[in-house]
């Protein structure tokens, strides 16, 4: 994870803050803050949830709220929602192939 940080911060941070929506230095701090408050709130409740769909709607929000839907990239929250519920069936579909191989 931490050669991935290394190698691909740069290009997820420019992604984040450039592409699915325009926001400055102050506007992407005031977003991972609440995004972090939610974060550890899920994990005191012990629901699981994924920091990277807290930061990325946090994000689309607010450049949603200051900019309307000129500021946002649909096609690009499209993709990514999309990418999203591959990962959730292709992770489901392979436990549940796993389950049925030992059973």
């Amino acid at each position: 994870m931490l050669v991935g940080s290394w190698t691909g911060a740069a290009r997820m941070i420019k992604s984040l803050s450039q592409d699915y929506s325009s926001l400055g230095p102050r506007r992407s701090i005031s977003v991972l803050v609440p995004s972090f408050l939610i974060a550890q709130l899920t994990v005191l409740l012990g629901v699981p949830v994924s920091f990277n769909e807290i930061v990325v709607s946090a994000i689309i929000g607010s450049g949603a709220a200051v900019g309307g839907r000129e500021a946002v990239d649909a096609e690009k929250i499209l993709t990514t929602v999309g990418a999203w519920a591959g990962s959730f069936a292709f992770s489901f579909a392979l436990a549940y192939a796993t389950a049925m191989v030992e059973l």
